[in-house]
């Protein structure tokens, strides 16, 4: 991998770009908002750019309200150029959106989703670490930077999200050790946790109200159960700033093993779905079939077509996925 060469890359910068992928969630900005804080305290010009709006579940973080969005060619345009754009958690070049197309000198593609598809000038993709955080902090420790209180804040979000709050699969000793370094730099984890956890809006709660009205049990897989959500009966109660885990729904009930939400895009001609596994059973290739990616327990994508075909279509390759076991 290409941690010196990340390393010495930013090292020699004097203007860096920290950007994310398109929705951005607590891993991607958890370690985009370590870098910023990291490499100020290396004296360099950082600027956080993201293609998309931040949810405001994150405004705890420190630096947050210094993110700013790049949302269209316009907007891209006229952001002055940085000698390093270094991505977080971005699996391929389009997630990065209007921000891609900013001016700047070396790209450093950032991340630890096994479908990455190394489109930076340098790819430092640690599959191996349980978020893009955990890459970032071995970024930093290569570069000699000192884990504080402040980036310690910012890389345990990553983790908790990435994780699930410790229960997906990608929980490891190595998981725990890690974490530990960062309570050890004096962070308030409950603290964190509240935040992540205990702010939902009354909209959210009526999200999830219809999501539960929505669910359903696979009559040929009862281990399969999901989701799905037309755009008029979001439209009907008002779509929430963040759809965090409702995908969580399905997955928690008993017997469960593979659990979807598709939401139907406002112009009916696409559908976003979001998969969950237990293992040994693989989403991540479901995903990859339909221009999707990440994790082989969590993944999505992006359906071309109406909300029917994507049902039809992915719920018979989710039927698949459980009956041919990963390791």
């Amino acid at each position: 991998m290409s941690y010196a060469s990340a390393a010495k890359a930013l090292a020699a910068a004097g203007s860096v770009i920290v950007t994310t992928h398109i929705n951005p969630d607590g891993d991607g900005v958890g370690a985009g908002l370590a870098l910023v804080h990291a490499l100020e305290g290396l004296g360099k010009q950082v600027r956080f750019l993201c293609p998309s709006r931040v949810v405001s579940t994150y405004a705890f973080l420190p630096g947050f309200a210094r993110i700013a969005v790049v949302a269209d060619a316009a907007q891209a345009a006229a952001q002055a150029p940085a000698d390093v754009m270094i991505s977080c958690d971005a699996g391929d070049r389009e997630r990065l959106g209007a921000v891609a197309e900013v001016r700047r000198g070396t790209l450093i593609n950032l991340d630890h989703h096994i479908t990455n598809t190394r489109f930076g000038d340098i790819n430092l993709v640690d599959v191996a670490g349980e978020s893009s955080g955990v890459v970032v902090e071995g970024l930093l420790r290569r570069m000699k930077m000192p884990l504080d209180r402040t980036l310690a804040e910012c890389l345990y979000t990553t983790i908790v999200f990435d994780t699930g709050r410790f229960m997906h699969s990608n929980t490891t000793a190595h998981t725990f050790r890690w974490t530990a370094k960062l309570l050890d730099a004096g962070i308030d984890a409950a603290a964190i946790n509240r935040a992540l956890t205990y702010t939902k809006k009354p909209k959210d709660l009526q999200i999830q109200k219809l999501a539960i009205e929505n669910l359903r049990v696979d009559d040929v897989e009862p281990r399969l159960a999901g989701i799905v959500l037309s755009a008029a009966a979001v439209a009907a109660v008002g779509e929430p700033e963040d759809w965090g885990d409702l995908v969580e729904v399905p997955r928690s009930l008993a017997g469960n093993e593979v659990a979807y939400l598709l939401r139907e895009g406002k112009d009916g001609k696409t559908v976003r779905a979001s998969l969950r596994s237990n293992p040994p059973f693989a989403v991540g290739p479901v995903a990859q079939a339909f221009g999707g990616g990440g994790h082989l327990q969590a993944a999505g994508c992006t359906f071309i077509g109406d909300l029917a075909s994507a049902e039809r279509e992915i719920t018979a390759r989710l039927r698949q996925a459980l009956q041919e076991p990963r390791v």
